[in-house]
């Protein structure tokens, strides 16, 4: 079972937790696994390469840890949720339409 946690203060996404393998095939041959590291590893790259964010990282073996700094510009915010939602919603049609097992939650944190 894989699991994406979505963090969100104040309604604004701040951050996100990938955890587990989906077992939808063997590793190595897992298409949906595949999917979801591209989806968040783009979240990534586009936070830190094109926002130009520092932000807080934490990666192994099927687990991604990934949170906003806690002061950052109107401008940093708005584009950080654009790629954090466009991820979000991504990962959700990949769940509705390809594995059950697959589970997406929001946390409010303050």
């Amino acid at each position: 079972m894989t699991r994406i946690t979505l963090f969100r203060s104040r309604s604004h996404a701040i951050g996100f937790e990938a955890e587990g393998h989906t077992g939808y095939a063997e590793e190595g041959s897992d298409i949906v696994c595949a999917a979801i590291s591209a989806l968040t590893q783009g979240a990534v790259i586009g936070l830190k390469e094109v926002i130009g964010l520092e932000i807080a990282l934490d990666i192994s073996d099927g687990y991604m840890y990934c949170m906003l700094p806690k002061k950052i510009s109107a401008a940093q915010q708005h584009d950080a949720e654009l790629i954090l939602n466009t991820m979000a919603a991504s990962i959700a049609s990949l769940a509705e339409t390809t594995i059950p097992t697959l589970i997406i939650m929001e946390v409010a944190r303050c």
